[in-house]
């Protein structure tokens, strides 16, 4: 295997793909008003499909999702399956950066981890031609809870040069003319439960069996610091739910 194998080997076996819980999408998804009936919703980067179960079984509306990775398209299929709500899913194996709908296709439109793939206003940008006039947008995106974060932490995020406050970020909201319906930070629990605490556990197995291999130890040594710093540092850095509204009276 090489580097890139190591890592999707250690990340498709993890509940989540990234922070975030039940709760948190069922928060994000009640700061919403005004949702018709059985929307039709798109989950961009789905990841295994968690939230993507969730919205479905909230909303009993229909969801697109998509994902660049197989593995992960096979996952939310799966996970849809077992939970008896697949007809009202359609998965795509598609790059976010290729999303070719039609202008106004969907009444909400959701990413959880995954926007800083586009970056935050430009994926916001995007979003808003697929959204209808009056439909809802949620994304969840990295943060600075403090103003001036550990050195540990910023040297970190340089991987995400759009990391910035939430004021910061809401101000982006604004001036892209979306209408503000809420946003929170993500609790503790929403890193640890079902993302680092099982991955800590799949890295002790995987520093066994990949004994001896150096591109895995490599990848699992990279993930074990991701671990350690966030429990250092978590006062400096977290994920947030940003809500928000594209107006009717917008073209």
């Amino acid at each position: 295997m090489e580097g890139l194998e190591y890592f999707l080997d250690i990340y498709a076996a993890l509940p989540r793909a990234g922070p975030g819980s039940h709760e948190c999408t069922r928060r994000a998804w009640g700061l919403m008003s005004g949702v018709p009936a059985f929307p039709r919703i798109l989950d961009i980067g789905c990841g295994p499909g968690v939230q993507t179960v969730d919205l479905l079984k909230i909303s009993g509306g229909k969801v697109v999702a998509l994902d660049f990775l197989p593995l992960m398209v096979e996952r939310t299929r799966s996970n849809a399956a077992q939970a008896g709500v697949a007809e009202r899913l359609e998965v795509l194996e598609q790059d976010m950066k290729h999303m070719d709908f039609a202008p106004g296709s969907f009444d909400v439109i959701w990413s959880e981890g995954a926007i800083y793939n586009l970056g935050f206003e430009n994926g916001l940008e995007t979003i808003k031609r697929l959204v209808r006039p009056g439909g809802h947008v949620a994304v969840s995106e990295a943060v600075w809870l403090k103003p001036d974060p550990a050195a540990p932490a910023v040297e970190f995020w340089r991987q995400y040069p759009e990391i910035d406050t939430i004021d910061n970020k809401l101000a982006v909201i604004d001036r892209l003319g979306y209408e503000r319906e809420g946003h929170f930070v993500l609790p503790e629990s929403a890193w640890t439960a079902d993302y680092y605490d099982p991955m800590a556990e799949l890295l002790a197995a995987k520093s066994k069996q990949w004994r001896g291999v150096p591109e895995g130890l490599a990848v699992i040594e990279e993930a074990r610091q991701e671990i350690e710093l966030y429990r250092k540092f978590r006062d400096c850095y977290g994920y947030v739910f940003f809500v928000m509204k594209r107006p009717l009276e917008q073209p």
